[in-house]
């Protein structure tokens, strides 16, 4: 499993705005092929606000599939008029986890 980690400092009083642009995107990730899971922290205390936006996928090759997609950059392009500055994008590889399979919770 493979995950791609973007860490965004949002502006002052977006926080709901942000969250917003997000929530709208989570149905377009859950369409892309090899997407299992999508995690949201916020560094406690962190003002502005400090979010690491999570999303995790089957595969290296489906992680870098769903960045060939024009609706990343279009989700991409609403958080960050939320943030300040370009968010640190990462990709990083699981090495324990502990989320059910996406193919299990259809079950």
């Amino acid at each position: 499993m493979h995950a791609r980690v973007t860490q965004f400092a949002v502006q002052p009083g977006k926080l709901d705005d942000f969250v917003s642009a997000l929530e709208s995107a989570r149905p377009l990730m859950q369409e892309r092929k090899g997407f299992q899971a999508l995690l949201v922290l916020r560094v406690e205390g962190s003002n502005p606000p400090d979010l690491r936006v999570m999303t995790f996928w089957d595969s290296q090759q489906a992680l870098q599939e769903s960045e060939s997609n024009v609706l990343f950059y279009a989700a991409l392009a609403r958080m960050m008029a939320f943030s300040q500055g370009f968010p640190i994008i990462r990709e990083e590889e699981v090495m324990i986890s502990d989320f059910p399979r996406a193919s299990a919770a259809g079950a």
